[in-house]
């Protein structure tokens, strides 16, 4: 079975991933980094749109793991934005893959998913959370609260829509 979670940034994915039973892949693994990709007019880089991301490896491990494939995946180190080489995944007995991460209801992972969840958090509590995780990380409160701004606007952009695909729509607080 292959289960995906998304929502928005800081919305809960990660924490409800860990619930299940099973092999769990970040579709933040699979982004392809700032040597990658190609800043904005301030020279800002979005990582909140889909093209940040190499969904059709992440789909490729997802499916191997499914089978019972050992897999590499890149391994991403958030806080440099680069891939910082490659890491094992296991499938588990379980036969339960996980994905969690703000693409994993985009294609090409949506037409393999067999349970599609969004997490539908309220974007103060969303924020919050993210920016306490962003200071873990090493960034400033206040670079954290400029960035929400283009986060949230890439949330309405790309990550929202996404939840007519959900079979099951969770609130922040049903689990």
């Amino acid at each position: 079975m292959i289960v995906l979670i998304s929502g928005g940034s800081g919305s809960g994915k990660s924490t409800l991933a860990k619930k299940f039973i099973g092999t769990v892949v970040s579709t933040d693994d699979f982004y392809i980094g700032k040597s990658e990709m190609i800043p904005d007019k301030n020279g800002e880089y979005n990582f909140d749109h889909p093209s940040s991301a190499d969904l059709k490896s992440c789909s490729e491990a997802v499916k191997a793991l499914n089978k019972g494939k050992m897999v590499e995946v890149p391994d991403y180190d958030m806080s440099t934005s680069a891939r910082v080489g490659v890491k094992e995944i296991a499938p588990s007995e379980s036969g339960i893959v996980v994905v969690e991460g703000i693409f994993a209801l985009h294609s090409p992972l949506r037409e393999i998913g067999d349970l599609l969840v969004f997490i539908d958090t309220p974007m103060d509590l969303r924020v919050a959370r993210r920016i306490k995780r962003d200071l873990g990380r090493g960034r400033l409160e206040i670079e954290s609260l400029k960035r929400a701004i283009q986060v949230e606007e890439e949330y309405k952009k790309n990550i929202e829509p996404m939840r007519k695909y959900a079979n099951v729509i969770l609130g922040h607080e049903k689990w």
